[in-house]
């Protein structure tokens, strides 16, 4: 007998949240674009600060849409499995990161919304022909706070990405495990899991027994 040996596959994202993440990284790429950069674009290109802001504003709100329901598909779908050879130190961590991530976007998106509320203006949604809900109303004040805060969130979280793609790198080049490739479309290759032992080999007494059979009815070895 000679079955084929099993192959387990280190289990990846779901396709829906390998698409949000992703999208994710192209939206907070344009916010930084549109938000760091803003003045350089402005001094160096035929772009105005209206239509900057008008990407930033729009890129932001569509990453806060796309970040709770991100978050609500990965707390309604199944946990996924940790990588063999893991350490809880490092499942802790990852975990860590995460949710900060999480917290950051959301933080940092919500601020942005209600900059924009406090000084007087709304946000549309578009193709509905609706507009966001106010947070707050005009106020010169908080504007002033509430910006000085947005960037100085910017910065951490733009540090915290670099710790994240970092640490991406490093199980992928240095521990050469599937971290990346889990949220990457193409999945992990398959790794071969040793066979379910075949029943005459799974004692002496049983191969002694298999001998005692007439040839055509022995299991092959």
């Amino acid at each position: 007998m000679h079955p084929s040996a099993p192959a387990s596959r280190s289990q990846g994202y779901p396709r829906l949240q390998i698409l949000f993440h992703w999208l994710s990284v192209l939206l907070m790429a344009s916010l930084a674009l549109a938000g760091g950069l803003r003045d350089l674009l402005v001094s160096h290109t035929a772009i105005d600060m209206r239509s900057v802001m008008v990407v930033h504003i729009g890129c932001g709100m569509a990453l806060l849409s796309l970040t709770l329901l991100r978050a609500a598909t990965r707390l309604a779908g199944p946990a996924l499995p940790p990588l063999a050879g893991s350490s809880r130190a490092q499942r802790a961590c990852a975990h860590a990161a995460h949710l900060a991530i999480y917290g950051f976007i959301l933080g940092s998106c919500f601020l942005g919304w209600i900059i924009v509320n406090a000084k007087g203006l709304r946000i549309p949604v578009p193709l509905l022909g609706i507009y966001f809900p106010r947070l707050v109303e005009a106020d010169p004040a908080l504007v002033v706070s509430a910006v000085r805060l947005h960037e100085w969130l910017g910065w951490i979280f733009y540090g915290l990405l670099a710790v994240h793609v970092s640490a991406a790198i490093w199980h992928h080049a240095v521990l050469k495990d599937d971290t990346l490739r889990r949220m990457s479309w193409r999945r992990p290759a398959s790794v071969p899991t040793p066979a379910v032992a075949d029943c005459h080999r799974c004692s002496q007494d049983t191969e002694a027994q298999n001998q005692e059979l007439p040839p055509t009815d022995r299991l092959a070895s």
